[in-house]
This record gives C-alpha cells, structure tokens and sequence, in this order.
C-alpha cells in the first residue's frame, strides 16, 4: 500500500488523449514506478522507471527515485537534464559508483498536445512502442547508461511528431518477462505482435 500510494492516483485529464496504465508487481513489492508531472503550457511530464532486481530492495531504491525526481529544482524539463540530475544523486547518495549491480533503467519524455510532440530521453529503458495507423515502430535515440552508474554520464534528447490516432506504448520489462501457465516468457518479439495493428 504504501507503495502504490506512490504511483499517480489518477490519470491526467488531457483534451483529445486517452490514458490508460496497470500496473502489477511480481512479489509483494518492486522496483517498477511511472509518474505524471504537469507542465507548463498544458505540456505533461511521463517518467517511467525500473529499479534492478526484486523484493524490498528494489521497492526501497523506487521509493528514493520517486523522492529525486520529484524534488527537482524547477519545472522537470528537459528531459535529458532530469535524467541527469536524478543520475547524479542516485550516484553520489545511494549506489555510489560500486559494483553491487544496484541500477534503475528510466524514460522520460514530455508531451505536448497542442503540438502533437513527444520530447525524450532514455536510460537504458526498453523502447516505447509507436503504433500508427500502419505499423509500429521504437520510440527509439541514443540510451545512455542506466541511472546509478556514472555520474558524469548524460542522456540525449530526441523527439517524434504524432499524429491523429497514434499511440504511444510505454512498459517496463516485467511484462516482456511475465510466464504463462507453461512457464514460457511473453518476450519482446510476442509483444511487438500484440501491439502490431
């Protein structure tokens, strides 16, 4: 409970988008985490983050990424300086550069409607998917390092024009990993074809 009341506790209420989002863990707690932050000019703010590993810890080190990027001096734009500055803390406060393995892989991107833009940058995360009316692509720029890593390392921006009818799939890999009754993973090439118009 406490760490879902981490999550966003509604959806954002944007004119000529439909938002939809689920979210499960594996265990009774985990390191997945996504958030909304307003913007100005009617801009929105999408964080999508995943902490490496299972269990307590990985719930902990969410809880710790939430609290950085939601303390960011400032409106949280652009998004290669946020994921940089969230970098640098967890760095420098928590994971310090050591060879635990402890690391959170992140997508940051900011929307805005009344251009039909998305603004991205990427550490290390899966690629969203970009269905549009005939096919499905990555959302896809240079990744850097995932977060906790390098303190100096910084994540380039890159951006799509949207159009009419398409839709953004954003996801962690706890469903590219999640088993079926036979034990069989769901993998990346089965979820592209789900999501294949």
């Amino acid at each position: 409970e406490i760490q879902k009341s981490l999550l966003p506790a509604s959806l954002p209420d944007t004119p000529g988008v439909t938002w939809a989002a689920d979210y499960r863990t594996s265990a009774r707690a985990g390191g997945d985490y996504y958030d909304f932050f307003r913007l100005p000019d009617e801009r929105l703010g999408i964080f999508l983050a995943d902490v490496a590993g299972h269990g307590t810890p990985a719930a902990v080190m969410m809880a710790v990424t939430h609290a950085i990027a939601h303390t960011y001096c400032g409106p949280p734009a652009p998004p290669g300086e946020v994921l940089a500055h969230v970098n640098r803390v967890i760095t420098s406060h928590y994971t310090k550069g050591d060879s635990s393995g402890t690391f959170v892989t992140a997508f940051y991107a900011i929307f805005d409607p009344r251009r039909r833009t998305l603004t991205y940058a990427n550490a290390g995360h899966p690629q969203p998917r970009w269905r549009q009316a005939d096919k499905i692509c990555g959302v896809g720029c240079e990744s850097g390092f995932p977060l906790g890593i390098d303190p100096e390392e910084q994540y380039p921006e890159a951006h799509v024009q949207l159009s009419p009818g398409d839709a953004i799939i954003f996801y962690t890999d706890g469903i590219t990993e999640a088993m079926n009754a036979d034990g069989q993973l769901l993998g990346t090439p089965r979820l592209y074809q789900s999501l294949t118009p």
